[in-house]
């Protein structure tokens, strides 16, 4: 088991990786000294798979659960005040320790949920999908949708603890574990270019699950945001680099109303169209920019989008909380893995990017 140490203004915590860990979870609730009752929020897929182990291994503790439907749909205020009337039933208290054990989604609504039940109680993340062990579980963001907009109700609140099994990525779909790989790529061209490298020399490895790659991939994808996070927890500066992707991909993850693409997905189609405004621009060469197509392209399929759908993509980028002074913030690469931030980017060569991002 690895342990990343956290330390922000005013909390720290540790973040466990390993192969196995989650029966751990009894011995790193105690070594945080919180009550013994636990409120566990899952999903009904994670549930069916993990929750009786859960509450085996907690059979100490007392603990109630509520099971949440799979899925975007469910991160929303009607559910969370489901989970709130269940937590008022099972007499939650301030001390209460919510334990969110599931992907992106349980993560967001546990974590808003604890943020803001009894004006906030201790939670600790089990992510179980590899997008959330290497982003959605770190980092404090937690929120819920409103009509057709991402996360634009939230808070930052951070976690007591984390709890990172890469077993549990043995009962991932092929296409979430993609997903995830989207987000994992991120961060070696926002900051290190050797773990880019080293990703494109171990894919086979990665996607046969090795344990010690994913570990490495985790680990290495977390000290990145970790030593981001640290500087800037709020993203009011250096933070906004992990959003490389984020401004064309949230706007790509909306087609469909949310259907179409997963997250991760989205993010690393993102990745393309904001390299290929960098490259129009001079700022990366066309070896650098085929690196990165190249490695995408092994993740989702490539995509050149009609007139109807860029319509909708930059319609949802207007509604970008990420704006600045009512423009868009862009992360674009500047060189082998380094990125800046950028506030005024040509709307004209966003939509080619679009349109002829993908045309090599």
């Amino acid at each position: 088991m690895r342990v990343l140490n956290v330390d922000l203004k005013d909390t720290k915590y540790n973040i466990y990786v390993g192969a196995g860990i989650f029966s751990n979870i009894h011995d790193i609730l105690n070594s945080l000294d919180v009550s013994n009752d636990v409120f566990i929020i899952t999903d009904e897929n994670v549930g069916r798979l993990y929750l009786d182990k859960c509450l085996s291994y907690l059979r100490d503790y007392k603990v109630n659960y509520f099971m949440i439907k799979p899925g975007e749909k469910s991160k929303n205020l009607e559910v969370a005040k489901e989970i709130y009337k269940k937590m008022l039933i099972s007499r939650c208290d301030r001390q209460t320790t919510v334990v969110s054990l599931g992907g992106g989604v349980v993560g967001d609504i546990a974590g808003f949920v604890a943020s803001t039940y009894m004006r906030g109680i201790d939670f600790i993340q089990v992510p179980t999908t590899l997008l959330a062990q290497v982003d959605s579980s770190v980092g404090g963001k937690v929120a819920v949708n409103f009509d057709s907009y991402k996360n634009i109700i939230g808070a930052f609140y951070q976690p007591r603890t984390v709890i990172i099994d890469v077993n549990f990525l043995e009962t991932l779909s092929k296409r979430d574990f993609f997903s995830g790989l989207g987000e994992v790529v991120k961060y070696g061209l926002i900051k290190n270019y050797d773990f880019f490298n080293w990703l494109r020399n171990n894919f086979k490895k990665i996607i046969q699950l090795d344990k010690e790659c994913l570990v490495n991939i985790i680990m290495e994808s977390l000290k990145i945001k970790r030593d981001v996070v640290e500087i800037d927890e709020r993203d009011k500066g250096i933070r906004r680099i992990l959003n490389f992707g984020h401004t064309i991909g949230h706007g790509i993850e909306s087609l469909d109303n949310f259907n179409r693409y997963k997250h991760g997905e989205a993010v690393a189609l993102g990745i393309v169209y904001e390299s290929f405004i960098s490259k129009k621009l001079d700022m990366i060469d066309e070896k650098y920019f085929k690196e990165i197509t190249d490695m995408v392209s092994k993740i989702v399929e490539l995509k050149a989008f009609n007139d109807k759908e860029i319509k909708e993509i930059m319609k949802k980028m207007e509604h970008d909380k990420k704006k600045i002074n009512n423009k868009n913030v862009f992360v674009l690469p500047i060189g082998k893995g380094k990125v800046d931030i950028f506030t005024e980017t040509d709307k004209k060569v966003i939509i080619k990017s679009l349109k002829d991002g993908v045309k090599l």
